[in-house]
């Protein structure tokens, strides 16, 4: 027989409270609200929870309680020019626990956003799906109805595609009609116009050299071809309701919930939200003096970061210091991007050899630091990124940036291996949790970093991106040479890399024998009424840039969350 336990969880308030009801109201004055249960309260205001809110509000009362500023008229957020990294009330910091360094740990900083809209107000507006691949493994991991074509409508429903005009499309743009919406509330266009059309076409035709013409330029990076253990039955926990603690001290305010409650923080600060409401790993929550109200391991295992190699640039020959180099004074990041394969980037020797190692990974390390839950969490994820490396999942991401007096090529891992933690150290929601990335403690995430080192070498030395660059642009950079050895290489990644900051996992979406916390409906295990809708949920790092596919985990989780309202009104 199931046993009923009222679930009510911490959140500390900065700023903005908004409830939608058929009208919206955003205040910092929790007495403006009344005392009324919401049908929904959803907590966190980022880009998965606005998007969950704009469906549920139709015909529903929704609390969204967000802790940043409402800053919708920014116009640093709203410009799609400016630089990711300038300052805003939005962008925040937290330190990673220290990290792998080529001189022992490093002690880096990850950035996110916090405020109404969330990380998506601070990002480089890249358009980037999940591939075709990467859902497959998704699905595979145990949650059906995940894959590609189940997925794609809900990420079609959320976009209004905006097609290239006819001088973007002589000048290189181009677009698969069928796989885009055209109806939906996110618009996603190329810019206007093309940045630096003479940088684009001499990195298409570089990269194409580079990676021996392997490399198939897509005409849509939207086509997702870049190159079940659960229960429905719910459980026995049930969410009440909020409190919240505002940030300058005053009296707590609880809101109540007669429906479900949407838990969208993000990864970093949703598993640390349900530590402090006492779900959990029962042993680590004792020990910080928190008493277990339901036992869930996974809880802040499986949180993985992609890892950048960045501060690359090449300085241009005057030449070539010109606005179709350059981009002039509107530059975005990543003009070109290319998503090399395993193939492609390791040949297939080394693609043979990085199946090897993936099919016969140590679980001992993720395992020691709690990454894990089980050493078959890894060798799963392990198998199914295997299979998805043999079909046509990108390996690596390559970025070209033009700037005034240079180009930036950056290199992006795609799918990591390492596993870190999200953990609490204190009862007090005002303390960030210590986050660990664990970033390159895999032989196979230390063997795809270098050899996307490599490849921006070779990018360098390659005409006719080459000839673009002053003669020594290469050493300049303090890049390592083409010839470097491995261990050259290696070190130069591990003093170098940052993070990807496209952090996920902390509360995947896996079976919860494997460390799983929410099922295929994003039910918490072990709950009735508490979903996670943000970036924790997803297990493997198949979204290269989260934002276009977390709008379809919204209008995934919003149907579902409707769907069981109409299931209900039919009993």
């Amino acid at each position: 027989m199931w046993k009923s336990v009222d679930l009510v969880l911490d959140y500390i308030l900065f700023f903005t409270l908004l409830r939608l009801v058929r009208s919206t109201v955003i205040t910092d004055d929790t007495s403006d609200l009344g005392t009324a249960p919401f049908e929904y309260i959803i907590v966190g205001g980022g880009t998965t929870a606005l998007a969950v809110a704009n469906r549920l509000a139709v015909n529903h009362s929704v609390l969204v309680v967000e802790r940043g500023p409402d800053l919708v008229n920014d116009e640093v957020i709203n410009d799609p020019f400016t630089k990711f990294g300038t300052p805003s009330p939005c962008h925040f910091q937290i330190d990673l626990a220290p990290q792998m360094g080529f001189n022992g740990s490093r002690m880096i900083p990850m950035t996110y956003g916090s405020c109404l809209g969330g990380s998506s107000s601070i990002n480089t507006m890249i358009g980037s799906r999940p591939t075709f691949a990467g859902m497959s493994a998704i699905e595979a991991l145990g949650n059906p109805g995940w894959g590609w074509n189940d997925f794609l409508p809900y990420m079609q429903k959320s976009e209004t595609f905006h097609p290239p005009n006819p001088t973007q499309h002589a000048e290189g743009a181009d677009f698969i009609a069928v796989v885009h919406g055209f109806d939906g509330p996110v618009g996603v266009s190329f810019a206007q116009p093309l940045i630096a059309p003479t940088l684009q076409n001499a990195a298409k035709n570089t990269t194409n050299t580079v990676f021996e013409g392997e490399v198939a330029l897509s005409p849509d990076m939207g086509d997702g071809f870049s190159g079940g253990h659960y229960s429905r039955a719910g459980g026995n926990v049930t969410a009440t309701g909020i409190l919240i603690e505002p940030t300058g001290g005053g009296t707590t305010s609880t809101f109540n919930v007669s429906r479900e409650v949407v838990l969208s923080a993000g990864t970093i600060y949703s598993p640390a939200i349900l530590q402090r409401s006492g779900i959990g790993n029962t042993t680590f929550l004792r020990s910080i003096g928190i008493e277990s109200v339901l036992d869930l391991p996974g809880v802040g295992a499986n949180f993985q970061d992609q890892i950048l190699l960045t501060n690359v640039s090449f300085s241009l020959t005057p030449s070539a210091n010109i606005t179709n180099v350059t981009g002039g004074g509107e530059v975005l990041l990543a003009v070109v991007v290319a998503h090399p394969t395993a193939t492609d980037s390791l040949g297939s020797n080394g693609t043979s050899a990085m199946d090897k190692m993936l099919r016969n990974i140590s679980a001992e390390h993720a395992l020691s630091t709690n990454g894990i839950v089980t050493s078959e969490t890894l060798t799963t994820q392990a198998a199914l990124i295997a299979d998805a490396y043999q079909i046509d999942h990108p390996l690596i991401e390559i970025f070209y940036t033009p700037g005034p007096t240079g180009i930036n090529v950056w290199a992006q891992s795609v799918l990591p291996l390492s596993r870190g933690t999200i953990r609490i150290n204190t009862t007090d929601p005002s303390v960030d949790p210590i986050a660990d990335a664990q970033y390159l403690t895999t032989e196979v995430d230390m063997v795809v970093a270098i050899a996307a080192a490599r490849r921006v070498s070779s990018i360098a030395v390659t005409p006719p991106f080459s000839d673009l660059l002053i003669e020594n642009a290469l050493a300049e950079a303090g890049v390592p040479q083409v010839g470097a050895t491995d261990e050259e290489v290696g070190q130069w990644v591990l003093s170098t890399y940052t993070p990807g900051t496209h952090p996920i996992g902390s509360n995947s979406m896996m079976p919860r024998e494997l460390g799983g916390v929410v099922s295929p409906e994003l039910l918490v295990y072990g709950t009735t009424n508490l979903r996670i809708a943000d970036a924790s949920v997803i297990p493997l790092s198949v979204f290269p840039h989260t934002t276009l596919g977390l709008y379809g985990v919204a209008e995934k989780a919003a149907e579902m969350i409707l769907q069981a309202v109409a299931a209900e009104s039919e009993e």
